[in-house]
């Protein structure tokens, strides 16, 4: 049975399946729905948790003995099967198939990893697991989904905000959940049960080093190399996180990319994106120094990041955010 996101919680409050699948492309959403299953699955005992990754060798024959092996074990058990895609080979959907033919009764298996196409979804070991348990998949809020999550967020952690505060983390974030994530966080620690304004989230958004993001942002729009080198040595070494410099960046190159592209109203564009001097001097300048393949070229580097930051690469980020800022000062 697939299950909506808005029941899972609800779900998890009463009797659980034999076998579970938790799949989203967005990480935070995927992590948020396997900690809950496995807080819910402790309190029905199930004590001993085993990770198993599908890049491991030979786990599809794990997963056969983990179902013969059974009866062995004193304590019941949760086995999280980590997919790093959704297109499981021949052996591993036969021993799925073979898994769910007769599960084991002290174990509970839950298949987590990106979201599955309709394809996939069709398949006899996806259809098996909604036969014999149930199956969750979870999309990332789109369009005027996007500020009501980010709402829904603050108010989960105990805080209320104004719609000019929401509005604010909404433009920043655009669209990054873990970024998101760690600001409320932040803001959680600051103002805790409190009403926060967008004052109050540009000034928590700062770190001990003095610097915010916003002045990285500004120092990088007026090509300042040595100094927005500087900030970012600080912002490193201090409590400067990469997912928030990474949102400041990417806003402004998607703003330089449509200035650039022209064609349009300048201060009408202005106005919309509510861009006061002296960032207005600042973008028409960098506008005029960066190129359009340059700032696709930035634009695309902020992918890579923030792939990075989710650790689905697990090259350096500070190094990869300087030769961003350097490209886009240059």
């Amino acid at each position: 049975m697939r299950l909506k996101p808005a029941h899972w919680a609800s779900h998890l409050r009463g009797p659980l399946a034999s076998v579970y699948g938790i799949f989203s492309d967005e990480p935070l959403l995927l992590q948020e729905a396997e900690d809950a299953l496995m807080a819910a699955a402790a309190q029905h005992g199930f004590a001993q948790k085993q990770r198993l990754a599908q890049q491991d060798g030979g786990i599809w024959d794990a997963l056969r003995d983990e179902r013969d092996a059974g009866s062995l074990f004193v304590e019941q058990r949760l086995l999280l099967l980590r997919l790093d895609s959704p297109k499981v080979p021949k052996e591993g959907s036969a021993a799925l198939q073979y898994w769910l033919a007769s599960p084991p009764p002290d174990a509970l298996l839950v298949l987590s990893g990106p979201r599955p196409d309709a394809s996939i979804q069709k398949t006899a070991w996806f259809k098996g697991i909604e036969t014999h348990g149930h199956t969750l998949l979870r999309y990332r809020p789109e369009g005027q989904d996007w500020p009501r999550w980010v709402e829904q967020r603050l108010r989960a952690a105990g805080m209320q905000a104004d719609s000019a505060a929401v509005q604010l983390l909404t433009d920043l974030s655009a669209g990054n959940l873990g970024a998101c994530h760690q600001a409320i966080q932040r803001l959680q620690q600051v103002y805790p049960g409190q009403r926060i304004d967008a004052i109050a989230i540009r000034a928590v958004l700062a770190d001990s080093s003095q610097f915010t993001i916003y002045d990285l942002a500004d120092a990088v729009l007026r090509g300042e190399t040595e100094h927005m080198l500087h900030m970012l040595d600080r912002l490193r070494n201090g409590d400067g996180e990469p997912a928030l410099c990474l949102w400041v960046l990417h806003k402004d190159l998607r703003l330089l990319a449509e200035l650039r592209a022209g064609g349009m109203d300048v201060d009408a564009f202005f106005r919309q994106n509510r861009i006061f001097p002296p960032r207005q001097g600042w973008l028409r300048t960098a506008a005029r120094r960066l190129t359009r393949s340059g700032l696709q070229a930035g634009i695309e580097d902020c992918l890579a990041i923030d792939a990075r930051i989710k650790g689905q690469d697990p090259t350096p980020v500070w190094p990869a955010l300087t030769d961003l800022c350097l490209r886009m000062c240059r």
